[in-house]
């Protein structure tokens, strides 16, 4: 009788302890968290409730306060992201004096006349663009495109505000005789033709478009030069066909930068 009791009573026992643990807490796996217990919680103490995990410390991160030198070291020239100005300078150029030339050279409103219908585009696209596209280029490392395109696009600014008016430079002009205006036209062609030539000499050794450019330019400098000069209206006309075709040719090297495998048939040559 007692036996029968005690295993009873035994039996009780057991089956309270096994609900009890029943209801304890579950604890976590020590290799899956660190530091996460049923008192710490994985969304108290943390920012964000993220735990720490084996090995990595828990957030927020701890900072490195030492003071740092910062240098500003500009990226190396294969790494910037400017691309290739030498189209829109050249494309600029071209246009422009394609349009110029054959007014001078009378093929179609006659010698001499529809100049001042040039003055925006000179001071916009030929100006301000092709002077943009030779910063550009200075920033690309090619100080030749570079000096070339800001110092034609300068040039071209100064040719379209000449020719607005109320700024006084035409009336400066009309108060001189027209050998004085000649003249001084005839100076500043001289300048550009020497200029011109340089770099011209700094192309012997590029490809024959580049070639051709710089000569007819040179050409038109020369003969737009002698004929502003001397008076002669023949001369300048035949400076205006050689700035003719030094627009193509600027316009032909346009189009080989823009034409290529990628977006043609072909690579123009």
């Amino acid at each position: 009788m007692m036996d029968n009791n005690a295993n009873s009573m035994s039996s009780v026992h057991n089956t309270n302890t096994s609900s009890s643990n029943m209801h304890e807490p579950s604890q976590p796996h020590d290799a899956e968290f660190k530091g996460v217990s049923p008192a710490n919680p994985p969304n108290q103490g943390m920012s964000g409730g993220y735990p720490a995990y084996p090995g990595y410390p828990a957030y927020p991160y701890p900072q490195d306060t030492a003071p740092r030198e910062i240098q500003i070291v500009a990226p190396p020239t294969q790494f910037r992201r400017f691309g290739n100005a030498a189209a829109l300078g050249l494309i600029t150029f071209g246009i422009c004096t394609v349009q110029e030339s054959m007014m001078q050279a009378g093929m179609s409103v006659g010698y001499g006349h529809g100049q001042r219908t040039m003055t925006g585009q000179s001071i916009a696209v030929a100006g301000i663009a092709q002077f943009a596209a030779g910063l550009w280029q200075i920033a690309n490392g090619d100080t030749f495109e570079g000096a070339a395109f800001t110092s034609f696009g300068a040039a071209w600014i100064a040719k379209g505000i000449a020719d607005v008016p109320g700024l006084g430079v035409l009336d400066y002009q009309d108060n001189e005789t027209p050998e004085v205006v000649r003249k001084q036209k005839g100076i500043v062609a001289v300048a550009w033709s020497i200029w011109v030539l340089i770099l011209l000499a700094g192309n012997v050794k590029s490809h024959i478009a580049n070639i051709v450019l710089f000569l007819t330019l040179n050409l038109q400098l020369d003969f737009s030069c002698a004929g502003v000069w001397t008076g002669n209206e023949t001369i300048t006309r035949l400076g205006g066909w050689f700035g003719f075709f030094c627009g193509l040719s600027a316009m032909y090297n346009a189009a080989t930068i823009l034409l290529n495998e990628e977006n043609f048939w072909f690579n123009l040559p």
